[in-house]
């Protein structure tokens, strides 16, 4: 008889439970010779068997016996062959056609009618392993998960321990510049890559470029402000968050805007924060005679006339200087609203915010309630109860995160960062006006999301938080309008 030998290995098996491909193949190829068996071919796959047509070297072989190339199938054991009943079934088929008259292990021949009763058996029982190892696997998740556990390998910016994940200082740097420098709006995926490249990050496997679609994959993982996503749905993380929920949520905002800016050869300051209030297109620019920039509307849909006049980059200092001003504070007034909140925060322990989130948890297991009603009412579908009910679950785990993440800080730090707040919000317009470029890019960065522009001047500005907060208000003039705030 002529051989096949066939050796398997799923990735989803444990390694220490199952030989590897090239152990299977060294003792196979030592029984054969042992036993003075003909081998036409050694083949090799891994994949799982418990799914049918999941193999395609497993079918070319059956093919291969059907065209007569072999009739014989020398394997470690029967469930390399198959776990699940089609694929066994078309093993059969062959036996009852005379195409497949042995398979054999080092323990056992496989020839009679008999012996293909037997190993009907041992069909069944790998598959009925292959199912129950399947279910332990998903529940072993689902307690992982509900425990707040990372149920598998760690993403980039943790590592492994002690069956949960923790912050891998080095990475985690890294991972945090990504999220700060795509939120700026200035960085297209390749370039953000390419600029984390510049600055060290690496593949912790390669030690290359990551490749774009990971890049992708970390900056849409919610990993990172503490939640985990399984099966599109959220839970909430024992793990360190590496950035804020907000950073995250303004990056997925930019992320699948269609106006995102495009790759630009050229360094252009205020390219990506400015929009024509004509047509909604980003502003391009231009560099002439090596030092001037000009900036004018893409005119990205063909009806715009706004692209046939140019702003000089002074202009827009200018213009940008001016509308600062109106979120410029008054020093003499904040200085006062200053130390009076400071005396308050130092003389007070309340709970607004917990409470804040704790009505809204409130208010999402109400809507879950009247949800299931509705279920048992038979007034909406299966389907539209499980879509609704996973957005909600969503919605609580991202407010438990919140929770997590709104402990009140050292009263010290609060002061220090609302003081460093308050120096530059009594100073933007001299700031970004007398400043250089890096001053401006911080600024600009920090401070703002983007301007519409429609004749050269600004229709609309939209900063980004605490500074939206001032915005909003308008000019605040009194006291108290100013410890509201």
């Amino acid at each position: 008889m002529k051989y096949f030998i066939y050796c398997r290995k799923s990735s989803e098996e444990e390694s220490r439970q199952v030989q590897s491909l090239e152990t299977q193949e060294t003792a196979l190829r030592e029984y054969a010779s042992k036993h003075n068996l003909e081998i036409v071919e050694v083949i090799k796959e891994s994949k799982s068997a418990k799914r049918e047509g999941n193999r395609p070297l497993f079918t070319k072989m059956l093919d291969r016996i059907r065209r007569g190339d072999a009739n014989a199938i020398l394997v470690h054991h029967v469930d390399r062959l198959s776990r699940n009943g089609i694929e066994s079934g078309i093993i059969t088929s062959l036996f009852d056609a005379g195409l497949l008259n042995e398979i054999r292990t080092p323990t056992q021949s496989y020839r009679s009618v008999t012996d293909m009763l037997y190993i009907d058996f041992d069909f069944v029982f790998a598959a009925h392993y292959s199912r129950n190892l399947s279910i332990r696997v998903k529940e072993g998740m689902k307690t992982k998960l509900a425990k707040g556990e990372y149920p598998t390998k760690a993403p980039p910016g943790y590592f492994n321990k002690n069956k949960q994940i923790f912050i891998d200082p080095p990475q985690a740097r890294f991972i945090r510049m990504a999220f700060e420098l795509y939120s700026s709006g200035s960085y297209s995926l390749r370039q953000l890559n390419n600029e984390l490249y510049k600055v060290g990050f690496r593949s912790r496997y390669t030690g290359k470029k990551i490749t774009k679609s990971l890049l992708y994959t970390i900056l849409t993982n919610p990993v990172y402000y503490g939640a985990i996503r399984y099966n599109k749905t959220l839970f909430k993380g024992i793990h360190e968050p590496i950035i804020s929920k907000s950073l995250f949520d303004a990056v997925q905002t930019i992320l699948f805007s269609s106006s995102r800016p495009r790759k630009q050869k050229l360094d252009f300051l205020y390219r990506g924060y400015m929009i024509c209030g004509n047509c909604g297109c980003k502003l391009t620019a231009t560099r002439k005679k090596k030092k001037y920039d000009y900036y004018y509307c893409n005119n990205g849909k063909n009806y715009c006339l706004q692209n046939l006049s140019y702003l000089r980059e002074k202009d827009i200092i200018d213009l940008i200087s001016l509308n600062f001003k109106g979120i410029t504070l008054d020093k003499e007034l904040v200085d006062l609203a200053f130390d009076l909140y400071k005396d308050q925060l130092e003389s007070s322990n309340n709970n607004d915010v917990e409470e804040h989130y704790q009505k809204l948890l409130k208010e999402v297991d109400q809507k879950i309630d009247r949800l299931v009603d509705l279920r048992l009412s038979d007034s909406i579908t299966e389907e539209l109860f499980t879509k609704k009910k996973v957005a909600l679950e969503n919605q609580k785990t991202e407010i438990k995160v919140q929770i997590s993440n709104a402990k009140t800080p050292d009263t010290k730090i609060t002061l220090e960062l609302l003081e460093n707040f308050k120096n530059r919000a009594c100073s933007l317009d001299k700031m970004f006006k007398n400043g250089n470029k890096e001053v401006r890019e911080d600024l600009l960065k920090s401070v703002l999301w983007n301007y519409q522009i429609k004749d050269k001047k600004i229709l609309s500005s939209q900063y980004k938080l605490p500074y939206s907060i001032i915005q909003k208000a308008g000019k605040i003039d009194n006291l108290g309008k100013m410890l509201r705030s």
